[in-house]
């Protein structure tokens, strides 16, 4: 059956879709446009639209083409949104890349794609991450969005070229390329469509309903994760003052947030544990805050506690939600200030009835408890097309119709998701290394961040940050570990010393084999107060 325009999620007419409904309506930004540097940091509906629209002429002028893979690697700016945009309205399908990651890394996922692609980057990213990478066979050729570099062309010569209208491809074709977190190794690049997309905005649109159109919303998520684009739709249609941070600084947050006092604020589970700090200052940049929305992935309960108890609002709500690029959201549970004093930070909540479905594979023999504990499998309206070299892969893991998410979990009695592990960073008599992690962050607040992971030897070894890198209490950490399985002394690094991905979510094999290697950079000093 066809799709009708409004079951497509269109990313290259995200901003014209704004200007339409909503011309006045702006979005803030932390920082100024590398192609527009004239329009601020306040720029409204209209004006993006009309920076997506020439944008996207200049791309066709410049030779890009509808239905072609165009890599996008630049400076994590909202230009990459806007870029996206415009190449999407140019009937192109935009591979975006996170500015995170390694030159190699880039290097290796360019080699994925069936032929040399045309990459957009900038002088900054050339001299950077990129430097001393051979693009020479994984590239067709290289076209900079800013800055000048060696003799390559610049987007900005053909500044003027004609517009066109939006370029419409199927609901089924492919649209979009984003990449997967890389938690288990190399990243993976998942394709969309415009219906797959629109599955992933469903959900979401469902909970829109219960938050006010009128409040301003702060955002701090990846500006080339799968979330961006129903999280673009849903500000834009709403016509929302959106604040848009590329930059989770803490110092620089409470700034922001201070002087913009949005009502919603989502990010990824780390930037708000970094967060943890705004809850002191005497400004209250999170006072205002009514929701709080997390991305794709489970959080501390401590965190989750010390936000609600920020807000000055009469009933705040954490968002905790789950979900992953290849599937979109699966299920969220709100909590309020009351459950946070309780909260099984395990616990996911429910599914998103005739869109998402929830079964757990077969369960662990080892698996202590009245759980059944087993691989979590997803059914969903919103999977992917597939996955860019890696068919058998995907095909693997959507045996029957069936996504294997690679995480470890149990349903409740109430029919709720327990997330307990990654499949492939369960320990051997360790239940729940997140579970673990849970205790301990509550029971030691100078805790920025723990992560349980195995030795060479399957052993679990507690790699530990502390705010301001203060001296981690060992008296303290004796005593909060009595009843948790048996683990290693542990390990006190920086939190900036700790491996992570481009959703600043910890790469946990890396850190195990760094672990193992010894090349960790420890904090040395200890005290027994």
């Amino acid at each position: 059956m066809p799709a009708s325009p409004s079951e497509t999620l269109r990313i290259g007419e995200l901003f014209d879709m704004g200007a339409a409904r909503h011309p006045g309506s702006h979005m803030t930004l932390d920082h100024t446009l590398r192609m527009f540097p004239e329009s601020g940091t306040r720029i409204t509906f209209r004006r993006l639209a009309d920076h997506v629209a020439e944008t996207s002429a200049r791309l066709t002028a410049a030779g890009v083409r509808a239905g072609r893979h165009v890599v996008l690697f630049a400076s994590n700016t909202f230009d990459l949104v806007l870029t996206a945009c415009a190449l999407a309205r140019a009937g192109a399908i935009p591979v975006l890349l996170s500015p995170r990651l390694d030159g190699d890394v880039v290097a290796q996922l360019l080699a994925k794609l069936d032929e040399p692609p045309l990459l957009l980057t900038d002088a900054d990213t050339l001299g950077g991450a990129l430097d001393g990478i051979d693009l020479s066979k994984t590239v067709a050729r290289v076209l900079l969005i800013h800055g000048e570099a060696d003799d390559h062309p610049r987007l900005e010569t053909f500044a003027g070229a004609p517009r066109r209208a939006p370029v419409r491809t199927a609901p089924d074709a492919p649209a979009l390329v984003t990449h997967t977190s890389g938690t288990t190794g190399l990243p993976k690049l998942v394709v969309q469509s415009a219906r797959s997309l629109w599955w992933h905005l469903k959900p979401q649109l469902r909970t829109a309903t219960i938050m006010r159109a009128h409040e301003t919303r702060g955002i701090c998520v990846s500006l080339v994760h799968a979330r961006m684009w129903p999280l673009l739709h849903i500000v834009i249609s709403r016509g929302q003052h959106t604040v848009v941070l590329t930059d989770p600084d803490p110092r620089k947050v409470a700034d922001i947030f201070s002087e913009t006092r949005p009502g919603l604020v989502e990010a990824h589970p780390n930037c708000f544990i970094l967060w943890e700090k705004l809850a002191d200052d005497p400004r209250g940049p999170l006072a205002g805050v009514r929701y709080f929305i997390n991305t794709f992935d489970a959080i501390h309960p401590r965190t989750m506690r010390i936000l609600l108890g920020a807000s000055r609002r009469r009933m705040p709500v954490y968002i905790q939600g789950y979900g992953q690029s290849e599937t979109g959201p699966i299920c969220l549970r709100p909590y309020t200030r009351a459950l946070a004093r309780t909260a099984d930070g395990r616990c996911l909540g429910r599914t998103f009835n005739g869109i998402t479905e929830v079964r757990i594979g077969e369960p662990l023999i080892d698996a202590p408890g009245p759980e059944r504990i087993g691989p979590i499998l997803v059914r969903t309206q919103g999977h992917s097309l597939g996955i860019i070299g890696g068919a058998e892969q995907f095909a693997g893991r959507f045996a029957g119709g069936w996504w294997r998410m690679g995480d470890l979990g149990y349903r409740s009695k109430w029919g709720c998701v327990h997330l307990l592990d990654r499949e492939i960073d369960h320990i051997d008599g360790v239940t729940s290394s997140l579970r673990v992690e849970d205790t301990l962050m509550e029971r030691l607040p100078q805790l920025t961040e723990i992560v349980l992971v195995g030795d060479g030897a399957g052993r679990p070894v507690p790699v530990v940050a502390t705010h301001d890198d203060a001296p981690l209490d060992t008296r303290a950490w004796q005593r909060a570990v009595t009843d948790l399985p048996t683990m290693a002394a542990p390990l006190h690094c920086a939190w900036n010393a700790i491996p992570m991905t481009s959703t600043w979510k910890v790469r946990r094999q890396a850190l195990s084999a760094m672990v193992t290697a010894g090349t960790l950079p420890l904090l040395g000093a200890t005290t027994t107060a």
